[in-house]
Formats: structure tokens, C-alpha cells, sequence
């Protein structure tokens, strides 16, 4: 099968709320299993515990800020503290530089995937190469890094979701991000627009075949597969 045959792969992040009150929780986790299709829910440390108990098949992504990716023992305390809180969880935001050595760290730690705006400088390259055409980097065993797509434009437009529909091409992966829910004071929960407007979209071309949607923690599953099958002489070798 050739690679414009092939479905695209399409994952979708979103934030999750800061509030931490159990009723603002509990409407926010009901919202997010409610989505038609996979959603990684991005979420700080100290959202976490408010969740946690609650979460259940909700595809969560620890969300590193930018203090935490430049110091090592920061990074190590972080990461300690979300693993003693969910300790299935496999997926981090990098948003900021991060040494080889403190990427090392989050294999350590579990880490298998990391979401990026951008791929740091790094002279070791790939350790295992990903998919033709996929934003993802390999530099250390045990961890991929995969880069967010370029950010939509802002303003009330943006925000309402009217700044057109992602592109993405057969047999390529786009990774999103936007913002998820919001939850108001009387515990209601709200789907920001733009977020409803991929989904929609996602589920569109999953239906007619054109896409595979997934959370980001399936990702380093996904490409080792297609590791398989292009060994195999299967379906990511052009024809």
C-alpha cells in the first residue's frame, strides 16, 4: 500500500481546567470521556491530585513548565510527585529547552512520549528512526519526542474556531493543541469551540477511512508497529 493511500494519523491535546474543587473535577473528567474521539488532556501538577482518583481511561499529559525542564532535580522532584499520583501516566509538555541528560530523566521516570513546540539542537540524532514524514525524534532510547503543529492564529475568530481546518496529509501525523474545557462556577463544563471543531472534523475523516485518531500516549506504539510492518515490507514502504 502506498503512503497516499494510507489514513492519516491525527492526535488531539487539550488543557485541562486549573480548578481543582472535586465537583469542578468530576464535571470536566464527564465532558472529557463524553468526545467522539481520543483527546490527551494536558495537566499541571497541581490539577493533578484533584483528578487523579477520577480519571480512569481519561488519556492524561503532564504538563512541564519551563523552570522544571532546565533543572534537573526540579524536573526529578516534578516527575516523582506525578508518578506517586498516577502512576500509569506516560506523556509529558515540554515548554522549554531540555538537556539530553534531563530527557534521559524522563525515561527514568516512565516517560515514553514528550509533546514539543520545537526539536532542541542535538548532534547524537535519532536513535531509532519514526515513520517518513512524521514530526517525531528519537534522540533518547526510550523516549519520543513529537512536535505540536504550528499554532492557529489568535483573536475572536481564532478563538471561535473560524481559522479554517487543519491540514494533514494521507500516511502523516499532525499533533494539536488548543484549549480543552472550561468549568464554570456552578460546575458546568464547556468544550471550547475550536476544540469542538476538530473533533467534529476527526471524527469526519475517521469515519470515511481518511484518518486514525489516538491519544499521545499510543504514539511510541504506533510507530514501533509501523516499525514492524516496514521490516515486514508492509504498508510504510512506498511502493
Amino acid at each position: 500500500m502506498t503512503r497516499s493511500k494510507l489514513p492519516a494519523t491525527l492526535v488531539l491535546c487539550a488543557t485541562a481546567p486549573r480548578q481543582t474543587l472535586a465537583v469542578r473535577a468530576s464535571s470536566w473528567l464527564d465532558a472529557a470521556r463524553a468526545v467522539a474521539v481520543p483527546v490527551t488532556w494536558v495537566v499541571g501538577i497541581d490539577s493533578l491530585a484533584g483528578i487523579a482518583s477520577g480519571v480512569g481511561d481519561v488519556d492524561l499529559a503532564l504538563d512541564i513548565p519551563p523552570a522544571a525542564c532546565g533543572s534537573r532535580s526540579r524536573l526529578r522532584d516534578l516527575l516523582a510527585r506525578a508518578r506517586d499520583i498516577t502512576p500509569g501516566m506516560t506523556s509529558v509538555v515540554l515548554r522549554g529547552p531540555t538537556p539530553p541528560a534531563h530527557r534521559g530523566l524522563l525515561v527514568e521516570e516512565g516517560i515514553s512520549v514528550a509533546l514539543v513546540d520545537t526539536f532542541d539542537d542535538d548532534s547524537r540524532g535519532n536513535r531509532r528512526p519514526a515513520p517518513k514524514g512524521w514530526p517525531c525524534r528519537n534522540s533518547v532510547w526510550g523516549l519520543w519526542e513529537v512536535q505540536v503543529a504550528a499554532h492557529r492564529p489568535g483573536g475572536l475568530l481564532g478563538w471561535l474556531g473560524f481559522d479554517g481546518q487543519p491540514a494533514v496529509k494521507r500516511g502523516g501525523l499532525q499533533v494539536l493543541r488548543t484549549d480543552g474545557v472550561s468549568v464554570g462556577n456552578n460546575g458546568s463544563a464547556f468544550i471550547s469551540p475550536r476544540l469542538e471543531r476538530w473533533i467534529s472534523w476527526a471524527s469526519q475523516r475517521r469515519f470515511c477511512g481518511a484518518a486514525v485518531v489516538m491519544s499521545l500516549s499510543a504514539v511510541p506504539e504506533m510507530i514501533a508497529g509501523s516499525a514492524r510492518e516496514s521490516v515486514a515490507g508492509s504498508v510504510l514502504r512506498a511502493a
